[in-house]
């Protein structure tokens, strides 16, 4: 009899163990972000701008089903160059759709970015505004309990330029995350080159 309870347990703990590990990363969350390393760089035949930037961010995401409806803002703002601040708020929606599979969610979506630019000191007080929309594809992997890895790949326009981005995420307790991100995004039209490159620390409650 001792023996049939010892295997009972043995096997209540590799099926708790199993699920456990099974579960794929979940998509509703709420985030805040500290960019801590903004790399702008824009160049053309006539001229070449390198700026730094940093900022904050938060993120919304809420997964209904297989339908992935995200939300963030970002304001970014530049260190100060001849007397003027380069100051950049993002604002983004994205509707798309997510699959789960043992351990992971893989997924796909199309996102809108609103791009509000001010060039504000030193004389200047200029705004630019602009929306694009764009494609991201990505994955999502459980490697244990405590640790989530993730990549994507995307256009930031349904015509040119391209976007990557990895990151990974420690979960303090089951619902409380740290993460950390990195990503990219290029375009390239005519004789303009464009890319923008950030480091991210983030604080995420998964719900």
């Amino acid at each position: 009899m001792k023996i049939s309870r010892h295997f009972f347990v043995l096997i209540c703990l590799i099926i708790f163990s199993t699920n456990s590990y099974a579960d794929s990363p979940t998509f509703t969350y709420a985030e805040v972000e500290y960019i801590t390393n903004g790399d702008f760089f824009v160049s053309d035949d006539d001229l070449t701008v390198d700026l730094g930037l940093d900022g904050f961010a938060l993120n919304l995401s809420a997964e209904l089903g297989i339908i992935l409806i995200q939300a963030s803002r970002f304001e970014l703002e530049s260190s100060q160059i001849l007397g003027s601040n380069l100051e950049d708020n993002i604002s983004t929606f994205a509707l798309g759709l997510t699959f789960e599979f043992p351990r992971t969610s893989v997924y796909g979506l199309a996102r809108v970015r609103r791009d509000e630019l001010s060039l504000v000191g030193g004389g200047f007080d200029e705004d630019e505004q602009g929306t694009t929309i764009g494609f991201e594809a990505g994955v999502r992997f459980n490697l244990t309990n405590s640790i989530e890895l993730n990549a994507n790949l995307g256009r930031p326009s349904p015509t040119e330029g391209s976007s990557l981005g990895v990151g990974a995420q420690y979960f303090i307790t089951n619902n409380i995350g740290i993460t950390l991100d990195f990503s990219s995004i290029e375009v390239e039209d005519g004789e303009l080159e464009a890319q923008f490159d950030t480091t991210s620390i983030g604080l995420r409650y998964n719900f």
